[in-house]
């Protein structure tokens, strides 16, 4: 990446003011934020778990965030107020609750607070609480431009890591030094810390974790990471046959794969069903040739690793603008080696959908 990539003081100031419209209806006097994401995409917060802050949206006043001395970033909040979480570089117990304790004065006692989780014992008996999550996940589900840009930062550092490993993809290599490769190609290319990098690294199976095993000759190996920049996750998978020469069977099913992408992109936009989209890929790819596609089809992605939309049988969602989505159709069988899983990462608006990685240019044509 090119330059310092960071979160718009304005588009914050307009996500903080988005909520106090929820607060005013819901007869809240503000709002605690806590959540380490939500902490980032109001505030630009970003540090690790263990410099935990706190803030506080007032419906009707500031925006106030609590922080430890220090802490790097371009913080946006109308009020910035700083507690002592260590002494001599030594931090000390219970630093959430620090982080509380300089907001107190400003939540009156008896008074309905919104909360983004679980209500503070510091809060117990002081407070009535409001669960405001459904209105948090509803308002953060459309992503605003400056919330896209990490993920696309991410995505375009997952594809430069898959660059970097593929000389090791043959017989021999350990999966535990793949997974070492492309998790040190995947900071240089973001050009800072990615946080934990997901999810799948082994050879002749479908997924899981990188194991000390080394790949052998003609298995295929799905590579699915999530490269995560400042708490925003991007989600690929691209996969490859060991040793670099697909069997016949293997580029059938890739390329059956990659026509699956074709046919979900040619039936999504805003206010589709996910559910049906699933069913007609699903049909499309299940039994084929004996195969079988037996997960989900895809799911949003953001702050979490697995957002709504969620593109599987089992909910009803429905597409809308501003969704970043997956699509990673796949296809499996022992007799493939383990299967073919292509996934990539989409914007959808209301004039098309974007695609913000290219993870069936390993299959060819």
């Amino acid at each position: 990446m090119s330059g310092p990539l960071e979160l718009a003081e304005d588009l914050c100031r307009q996500r903080q003011e988005a909520l106090r419209e929820d607060l005013r209806a819901a007869g809240c006097m503000g709002l605690l934020v806590r959540g380490r994401g939500l902490l980032t995409r109001l505030f630009n917060y970003r540090a690790r778990d263990v410099f935990p802050a706190a803030g506080l949206i007032l419906a009707d006043g500031p925006s106030v965030l609590s922080r430890m001395p220090g802490v790097e970033g371009i913080h946006v909040a109308d009020m910035l107020r700083e507690f002592e979480g260590a002494v001599r570089s030594s931090l000390k117990p219970r630093l959430a609750d620090l982080a509380l304790e300089p907001l107190l004065e400003l939540v009156p006692q008896g008074c309905r607070l919104g909360l983004d989780g679980d209500l503070p014992l510091l809060l117990f008996g002081r407070v009535e609480p409001f669960d405001m999550r459904p209105e948090i996940e509803r308002r953060r589900r459309t992503k605003d431009p400056d919330e896209i840009a990490f993920i696309a930062a991410g995505a375009a550092a997952g594809e430069a890591a898959y660059v970097a490993i593929e000389p090791l993809l043959v017989a021999g290599t350990r999966e535990t030094d793949l997974f070492a490769t492309y998790q040190a190609a995947a900071v240089s290319a973001a050009g800072r810390p990615i946080g934990e990098l997901g999810n799948d690294y082994r050879g002749g199976e479908i997924g899981g974790p990188p194991r000390d095993r080394a790949l052998r000759e003609g298995e295929l190996i799905p590579i699915d990471t999530g490269v995560m920049v400042h708490g925003y996750y991007s989600d690929l998978c691209r996969t490859y046959p060991v040793g670099g020469v697909w069997r016949d069977d293997q580029l059938a099913a890739a390329r059956r794969v990659v026509e699956a992408h074709a046919l979900a992109l040619s039936l999504i936009a805003p206010g589709v069903s996910c559910r049906s989209v699933y069913d007609t890929v699903s049909r499309f790819l299940d039994g084929f040739r004996g195969w079988r596609f037996d997960t989900h089809l895809g799911h949003g992605i953001g702050l979490d690793p697995v957002e709504a939309p969620r593109i599987n049988p089992h909910w009803d969602d429905r597409f809308q603008a501003g969704d970043v989505f997956t699509l990673e159709p796949g296809l499996y069988s022992p007799e493939l080696r383990a299967g073919v899983r292509i996934e990539n990462d989409y914007v959808l608006s209301e004039t098309g959908i974007r695609a913000l990685s290219d993870s069936a240019s390993v299959v060819p044509h």
